[in-house]
């Protein structure tokens, strides 16, 4: 792929996430520290809440049956562990339905599923070859690598 070719695959990526998070409702945030909150709220633009050490995250769903799916099986505790220093992971305990496409440019904030069962939201942007599902980006994502810290992260679902 050509360089104009990629940056013009850059540009309308970050122009989609933009008017995806332009989209999103705010949410009233629940504040407690060295914990993640994650809520699902029904309805158009459905989200949901992450609390990540204190500080509130909202991700904007894809309109996907996998994004669907994940927000009725997610359970109400889970740990999401490191990998590469660029994103957090948790295997599933059920298999999401997959439409895996080679995304080229992950950006920090994006939260998608590789295979068919791990759930990862990626704290660093960077290119790749590998395919993934999409489920969502994190709205107004900050220092995302700051704020997830290094090692596993305790996850409590709020319904």
């Amino acid at each position: 792929m050509t360089y104009l070719k990629k940056a013009l695959l850059i540009s309308l990526l970050a122009a989609c996430f933009g008017l995806l998070g332009a989209c999103a409702e705010k949410q009233s945030s629940e504040v407690s520290s060295n914990e993640t909150t994650v809520s699902s709220k029904k309805g158009d633009g459905d989200m949901i809440r992450l609390r990540i050490n204190g500080t509130e995250f909202h991700v904007v769903l894809e309109k996907n049956s996998a994004a669907k799916k994940l927000q009725e099986i997610l359970p109400d505790t889970f740990s999401m562990n490191d990998l590469h220093q660029n994103e957090k992971y948790y295997d599933l305990s059920q298999k999401l339905p997959t439409n895996a496409q080679r995304v080229g440019m992950i950006e920090a904030g994006d939260v998608m599923l590789y295979g068919n069962s791990t759930l990862v939201i990626f704290y660093h942007s960077f290119e790749t070859s590998y395919s993934y599902t999409r489920i969502g980006r994190i709205k107004n994502e900050g220092n995302l690598a700051d704020q997830l810290g290094n090692g596993a992260l305790e996850v409590e679902r709020i319904h």
